[in-house]
């Protein structure tokens, strides 16, 4: 009889050669795949578009959904790869003195149209002016990745509010929704790069469970935090952490 303690398989240790090895053979071959599809991909989106500007009126529902479909797609490859450049040190971040009210004001932009059409209300309340040290582009990136899964997960006539104040050295960005919520044991996985709620909301958001976890890498390599706070069935807010200058 094999004692309890005695184990049959060899485990290496994260840290040993082996785990590195195979850790950069993924990356490798996350980054040469999303590359590999998205030059074909950019072709198709762009032949879409065009047959999209010239088809009949009664065909242009139908090209729509595939041209909102395709740009999903080439979003998602951008994000793969965008988040396989930061963790391996290969994206090189450009930080300027960013206000984050200009950020703010181009995320609501950006984001508004879409939330519209599923009348969920976008509301802002800035309480801090100090400037931050950060890439405007990435920060933008970030904190509109946090507002899109806020709408994704409104009910239709719902709120979401972006609120911004100053604390000591640091500002806070929290973004918060009146939806469906995550219980206490989910909030542990959101930040794995293929985590999702459960699968009836993966084919209702047809996400790829990296958006947080790209989110997260994006702030921490500015030298923040970002936390969340949820109950089910009473809504979701995600606190983005950042130094001020």
């Amino acid at each position: 009889m094999i004692p309890p303690d005695v184990r049959l398989l060899f485990l290496p240790e994260e840290t040993s050669t082996e785990i590195l090895k195979l850790r950069e053979l993924n990356k490798n071959l996350v980054t040469l795949t999303a590359h590999q599809l998205g030059a074909p991909l950019t072709h198709i989106l762009g032949y879409l578009r065009l047959w999209q500007e010239t088809s009949p009126l009664v065909e242009r529902s139908e090209l729509d959904l595939v041209v909102a479909q395709a740009v999903t797609l080439q979003e998602r490859l951008e994000d793969i790869l965008l988040l396989a450049q930061l963790e391996a040190g290969l994206w090189q971040l450009e930080p300027e003195l960013v206000y984050v009210q200009r950020i703010v004001s181009r995320v609501m932009d950006s984001q508004r149209r879409r939330m519209w059409d599923k009348q969920v209300h976008l509301a802002s309340h800035l309480n801090c002016n100090r400037p931050l040290w950060a890439d405007p582009e990435m920060l933008f990136h970030a904190l509109g990745q946090l507002v899109s899964n806020a709408y994704k997960f409104s009910r239709p006539g719902g709120n979401v509010f972006i609120h911004v104040e100053c604390q000591d050295r640091v500002c806070n960005i929290l973004v918060t929704d009146e939806g469906l919520g995550i219980s206490e044991e989910m909030q542990a996985r959101l930040f794995e790069p293929s985590f999702q709620l459960n699968a009836t909301q993966l084919r209702e958001q047809s996400g790829l469970g990296i958006g947080l976890k790209l989110v997260r890498t994006i702030v921490e390599k500015h030298g923040g935090t970002l936390d969340v706070m949820s109950q089910l069935g009473s809504g979701t807010t995600f606190t983005l952490t950042l130094p001020v200058v």
